[in-house]
């Protein structure tokens, strides 16, 4: 073999060489093993305290997290940082702990500050000597009547308390005036009727003109004429219908003062409820509690509005108790006046 073939023959050798040598050094790399990585963090101990009034600050005490890694193996105790907010508000719903890009939530229940236990119906003093003691009240209505954002709490059961009133608070969330949905105020009225627990007598019956009806104002209908006065003559899937009917048949069983209550302000479908609500108490001689209209009653500062509303419809129990009761007490004393 002469001397280039050698040559030649040396060099396929070390090219041979060379790549079993290189995808043997592949081969080794790909099989060393990678540094385990947080997979997920898990919450292994809740903070100790989880129940909160809204202006607190988050307590984490008795957390602990524990990271669970690629390798299936657990790191107890990691050091986290937390995120939330400070101080604690009505919308906060989690602290968030944060380890090595993973995140794991511990859920917050946060009272709103005007339902804190200082101002339930339960801590409100009794007065001896109201005009209103012993009176039986009536009152038809949906989430503002029964409390919805206060604990169950509303106006009604305030002044059953502090006036020694005896309240019967028929109240139904999400309902509304229009007989187009189940639980209308016309069904559970005309059921309490029937009923063998039905009053005898009442001396106010009080109505919520209902924030559920402005979501559907094809249903408002019309105000009747003057002589049109028979419950049956009124269209109770139409909301001014309803309250037509409403009213009658309390006149026809009970012969007492009738009251309807308004929310303040809200958009201009409850205004146009309101205006008809106007021209039917007009009509029939009733009494709105009005809370729309009256500018003073509505002149809070934003620290007032924060404790009294838990959003732009629902009173908190601070709401209700130190803001509505009074308006409602004046009212319902008018009504019983002999």
């Amino acid at each position: 073999m002469d001397d280039g073939m050698k040559h030649i023959c040396c060099l396929l050798a070390a090219m041979v060489l060379l790549f079993l040598c290189s995808g043997c050094s592949t081969k080794e790399t790909a099989e060393l093993p990678a540094d385990p990585v947080v997979a997920k963090l898990i919450l292994a101990q809740e903070a100790a305290k989880v129940n909160y009034v809204e202006g607190e600050t988050f307590d984490p005490t008795g957390l602990i997290v524990n990271a669970k890694m690629s390798d299936g193996t657990v790191v107890e105790n990691v050091p986290f940082t937390l995120e939330v907010d400070t101080p604690l508000t009505r919308t906060t719903l989690f602290a968030v702990m944060r380890y090595e890009g993973k995140t794991v939530n511990q859920q917050l229940r946060i009272t709103l500050l005007g339902n804190d236990e200082q101002y339930s119906a339960a801590n409100m003093q009794y007065v001896p000597g109201s005009a209103l003691e012993g009176k039986l009240f009536y009152w038809l209505g949906s989430s503002v009547t029964y409390g919805a954002s206060a604990c169950g709490e509303s106006m009604a059961d305030f002044l059953a308390k502090r006036d020694g009133a005896v309240c019967i608070k028929e109240a139904v969330s999400g309902t509304t005036l229009a007989d187009v949905k189940k639980e209308s105020y016309v069904q559970r009225f005309n059921s309490y009727l029937l009923s063998e627990g039905c009053a005898k007598h009442v001396d106010a019956f009080i109505c919520q003109l209902s924030t559920n009806d402005r979501n559907m104002p094809e249903s408002f209908g019309t105000v009747s004429g003057e002589q049109v006065r028979e419950p049956e003559a009124f269209d109770c899937a139409m909301t001014f219908g309803a309250i037509e009917y409403i009213i009658a048949k309390v006149e026809e069983v009970w012969g007492c003062p009738v009251l309807f209550y308004v929310n303040p302000p809200l958009d201009e479908n409850y205004e146009t409820m309101v205006n008809g609500l106007e021209q039917i108490a007009q009509k029939w001689g009733i009494q709105i509690v009005d809370m729309y209209h009256d500018v003073a009653f509505n002149q809070l500062t934003e620290e007032q509005r924060s404790l009294y509303m838990a959003d732009a419809i629902h009173p908190t129990r601070a709401g209700y108790r130190d803001w509505w009761l009074p308006k409602f007490e004046e009212a319902l004393e008018l009504a019983v006046k002999p």
